[in-house]
C-alpha cells in the first residue's frame, strides 16, 4: 500500500514521539519517515539513534520550552517507558488535546496490510527479528522491518518502510501488548520467568504466552526443547500450525500433533537441520548454542513464506549482528571490549558463556554488569548472583531505574551478597570507575559491559581514555 493510505487509516500525518531515542521508538520513528510521516519528537539525550533520525529530517526537542505554544502536531506517541500522568511533555500536550497512541498500536497500523512475521519469547527478540529479516531482504523479499536494536543491513537503524509484501517485527511482552499484534507468521524463542512486574505468576505469563501462539496465526515457529515453551504447549489445544524444532532423538510426547518437527545437531560450532529428507548447514561468526537456534528459528520462518531453506541457510550463516547484542567495540591497550544488552539471568548465563569461547584463554573475561529495574532485581538477585559466578572478575554498577521508584533495601548489594566470590560494587561516576577499570584490566584480557541501561558509556569512554 502507499504511504497516503497508511496515513489515512492511522488518521494523523504529523505525529510526535516521546522518548524518541529509545531503541523500539527510534525503529518505529524510521518506518513512518520512510512511509511519508512529518515525523518529530522528544529526548532528553542526544545519542547516534537521535542523530540517524536527524538525518532522515526529523526534529528533535531535548527541552519542553523548545516547543513553543503553537504545537502543530496531531498525535503523540508513547511506550510503557512513558508515564503519562507525569511526563512534562504528554502533560502539556493533554492540555493541548493531541491524541495519544501506544507505539504497538501503531506497529500494529503500519504493518496490518502485509504478511507478518512476529517474534516473541523471553530472550533473542532482537537477534532473532533481525535474523529473519536479513534472510528475507537478502534473498528479495525487501521486507519492511522493526527491530529492537541497529541492525547493519538497515545501514545501523532498525526500523524500514519498504515495498514488499512481507512485515518482520520485534514483539514485546512485556506489558502485554503482543497479545494486539497480527501475524500470520509467529516465532517464539523461549519463555522464562521475566517481566512478572507485569504478569505476577508464572501461569500467567505461560497463558500470555498461549494466547501468542494460537491468536490468529497459520505457523508458528518454536524451540520444542525449551523447558518454558514446552509448560506453554501444555495449555494449547490445537498444535496443527506448529512447526517445532528439536535437537532430542527421543519422543515428546508434548510435540505430538505439530505441523513439522524439525531435527538439528550442533558440532564443530554448526548447526546441521533436516527438512524434506535433505540436510542443511547453518554457521555463525558469533559463539553459543543460541545464536545457531535463533538462526535456525529464522530459516524456518522463512521457509514457511515460501524461501528456499538453503538459500535462506546460507543467508542467515553471513549474518553481521544487531548494536549491543555480544557487540565488539574496539580494542584498548590489548583488552577487547564488547558490549552486550543482557539483563536477565538467562541472558547474562548465556553472554558469559560466549565470553569464554572469544577470549579462548589468553586472559581474564571482566564483566561490567549493570542491574536493570529494581522490581527485576528484587525478584531475581538470587539467580544473577549465580549466572555471573560463571567468571571470576566482577563488577557491579548502581541498579539502572528505567523509571521505576526505588525499592527500600533493593540495591546491587543484593546480588553482590549472593555470590560465591564478592564482586566490587562501583560508584556509578564513569570518571571514578573508569580508575579502577584501568587498573583492573591487562593485555589480553576480554572486557564486557552488560545490561540494558547506560552500562554501554562506560565500555565507549574505556575505549576513549
Amino acid at each position: 500500500m502507499e504511504s497516503g493510505s497508511i496515513q489515512q487509516r492511522l488518521g494523523f500525518s504529523k505525529p510526535f514521539f516521546l522518548g524518541i531515542g529509545g531503541s523500539g521508538m527510534s525503529s518505529l520513528a524510521h518506518i513512518l519517515a520512510d512511509a511519508g510521516f512529518e515525523v518529530s519528537g522528544y529526548d532528553g539525550k542526544k545519542s547516534q539513534a537521535t542523530e540517524n533520525l536527524e538525518k532522515k529530517g526529523v526534529k528533535i526537542f531535548s527541552k519542553l520550552s523548545d516547543l513553543g505554544e503553537n504545537i502543530e502536531y496531531d498525535s503523540a506517541i508513547y511506550s510503557s517507558a512513558i508515564r503519562l500522568d507525569s511526563h512534562p511533555i504528554a502533560i502539556f500536550f493533554k492540555q493541548k488535546g493531541i491524541r495519544f497512541f501506544h507505539r504497538s498500536e501503531v506497529l500494529h497500523l503500519c504493518f496490518e496490510h502485509l504478511t507478518c512475521i512476529a517474534v516473541g519469547g523471553s530472550h533473542g527478540k532482537t537477534t532473532t527479528t533481525a535474523m529473519t529479516s536479513h534472510i528475507l531482504n537478502d534473498l528479495g523479499y525487501s521486507p519492511s522491518v522493526m527491530v529492537g536494536g541497529d541492525v547493519s543491513f538497515l545501514n545501523g537503524v532498525g526500523g524500514r518502510f519498504s515495498s514488499g509484501k512481507i512485515g518482520v517485527f520485534e514483539s514485546d511482552e512485556s506489558d502485554g501488548t503482543f497479545l494486539n499484534h497480527k501475524a500470520q507468521v509467529r516465532i517464539l524463542t523461549n519463555i522464562d520467568e521475566d517481566h512478572l512486574d507485569f504478569y505476577h505468576t508464572r501461569e500467567k505469563l505461560l497463558e500470555a504466552f498461549s494466547q501468542f501462539i494460537s491468536s490468529g496465526t497459520e505457523t508458528v515457529v518454536l524451540d520444542s526443547d525449551d523447558p518454558g515453551i514446552s509448560d506453554c504447549l501444555e495449555l494449547i489445544q490445537d498444535r496443527s500450525k506448529i512447526f517445532g524444532f528439536t535437537s532430542s532423538s527421543e519422543p515428546n510426547t508434548k510435540a505430538a500433533g505439530f505441523q513439522n518437527l524439525v531435527h538439528y545437531k550442533i558440532e564443530n560450532k554448526k548447526l546441521n537441520f533436516f527438512l524434506n529428507g535433505k540436510e542443511f548447514e547453518i554457521s555463525s561468526r558469533f559463539p553459543g548454542k543460541h545464536y545457531l537456534t535463533n538462526s535456525l528459528a529464522g530459516v524456518l520462518a522463512a521457509y514457511s513464506l515460501g524461501a528456499d531453506p538453503e538459500k535462506a541457510a546460507k543467508s542467515v550463516s553471513e549474518y553481521a549482528g544487531v548494536k549491543r547484542r555480544l557487540e565488539y567495540i574496539g580494542n584498548k591497550d590489548g583488552v577487547d571490549i564488547y558490549d552486550d544488552y543482557g539483563h536477565h539471568p538467562t541472558e547474562v548465563q548465556a553472554v558469559l558463556s560466549s565470553i569464554r569461547e572469544l577470549s579462548g584463554g589468553r586472559g581474564k573475561p571482566v564483566i561490567l554488569f549493570q542491574p536493570h529495574r529494581y522490581t527485576r532485581t528484587k525478584n531475581l538477585f538470587q539467580d544473577f548472583a549465580k549466572s555471573l559466578d560463571q567468571v571470576e572478575t566482577v563488577l557491579l554498577l548502581p541498579i539502572y531505574s528505567a523509571g521505576e521508584d526505588p525499592i527500600p533495601g533493593v540495591t546491587s548489594e543484593l546480588i553482590a551478597d549472593k555470590m560465591r566470590i564478592r564482586p566490587k560494587i562501583l560508584s556509578g561516576n564513569l570518571s571514578a570507575d573508569l580508575l579502577t577499570l584501568k587498573e583492573l584490566l591487562k593485555p589480553g584480557d576480554v572486557f564486557v559491559s552488560l545490561g540494558a541501561g547506560n552500562v554501554r558509556d562506560w565500555g565507549l569512554e574505556l575505549l576513549k581514555s
